[in-house]
């Protein structure tokens, strides 16, 4: 069911109401700018992303212990002078070269 703005302010209970049989899209001139849910929905939806994000997570720390990166000296240490000259480039709007 798609209700405008000012139709939902008229009628907030009847709205919630009808949220917790399904979701409720809220318009705002006939373009959907919200979703009103149930807790219920909401937490399925929540509990259904977090352990894809924390698998990507892991999978990510993991790939990193297994391969570590080549180049994570920071920018002081014993290559500082050429990790600083690798950094400068030209500026053609600055530098006349």
């Amino acid at each position: 069911m798609s209700i405008s703005i000012a139709q939902s302010r008229q009628q907030l209970s009847a709205l919630i109401a009808a949220a917790q049989q399904q979701p409720q899209v809220i318009t705002n001139r006939n373009t959907p700018v919200a979703v009103l849910v149930s807790v219920d929905y909401f937490a399925r939806s929540e509990a259904a992303v977090n352990p894809l994000a924390d698998s990507f997570y892991s999978q990510v720390l993991q790939l990193r212990e297994t391969f570590p990166p080549q180049d994570d000296t920071g920018f002081a240490g014993p290559n500082s002078a050429a990790r600083q000259t690798a950094w400068q480039r030209a500026n053609v709007f600055i530098d006349p070269a």
